[in-house]
């Protein structure tokens, strides 16, 4: 009898072993699961390799998080701080890994804010200049105006036969006409109404051989005026 108590007292002993054995092992299978989904890697590529590294640099407190529960918003509110993009695509690569496919705005013109230049990139903004350079070919842009007013100057030209990369100089004026200095110093004074007509005859003039004046006058309707400054 002593025997058998003592049998049984040894499996229960053996048992409760296991089980506490099996439920060691059973919470490190779920939390080395959870872990596994833990966000491990993220990678930013499409822009200049300094400006990638520091935006992979900036969301570094996203590592060791669970990939599922990562909000795409707070992704989107770190890539909206760099006004300089213009396009981006989040890519989620489980179980642990991000891509970031950046697109940078391009480049049209430069102006002067408070004594400093900025960019005006073909997102309808303007961008400092800190962390880019080769940009003293762009058009340079002079007078009051917002990112978008010259946005819709640009996509006028655009529908016209005017080349812009031959303009050096743009002029905003505070009634709202334009001028332009192309880089043979040629100026030419826009009419308020009617910009795409005016420029197409703009560039039919300056490409005419016979054309020896540096000033086209456009201003008034349906009268043209050349003459030299």
């Amino acid at each position: 009898m002593h025997q058998y108590i003592g049998k049984k007292k040894n499996f229960l002993f053996l048992f409760f072993i296991l089980l506490f054995l099996s439920s060691i092992n059973s919470k490190l299978f779920v939390e080395k699961k959870d872990s596994f989904y833990n966000l491990q890697y993220i990678e930013v590529k499409g822009l200049e390799k300094s400006i990638n590294l520091e935006i992979e640099k900036n969301l570094n407190f996203l590592l060791n998080t669970n990939i599922f529960f990562i909000d795409k918003q707070v992704l989107e509110d770190q890539i909206n701080k760099y006004n300089f993009i213009e396009t981006y695509n989040i890519i989620k690569l489980y179980p642990s890994k991000i891509i970031l496919e950046l697109q940078k705005t391009d480049f049209l013109a430069q102006t002067i804010i408070n004594n400093e230049i900025f960019l005006i990139g073909s997102n309808s903004k303007f961008i400092h200049t800190q962390k880019f350079n080769n940009y003293e070919d762009l058009p340079i842009v002079f007078g009051k105006f917002s990112a978008k007013k010259f946005a819709s100057f640009k996509k006028t030209l655009n529908q016209s036969d005017y080349n812009y990369n031959d303009i050096k100089e743009i002029f905003f004026f505070p009634s709202g006409r334009i001028d332009i200095k192309n880089k043979n110093n040629i100026l030419i004074k826009f009419p308020i109404e009617n910009l795409q007509n005016a420029l197409s005859i703009a560039n039919k003039i300056i490409n005419n051989n016979q054309f020896k004046n540096n000033v086209i006058d456009l201003r008034i309707s349906n009268q043209l005026i050349l003459s030299n400054e």
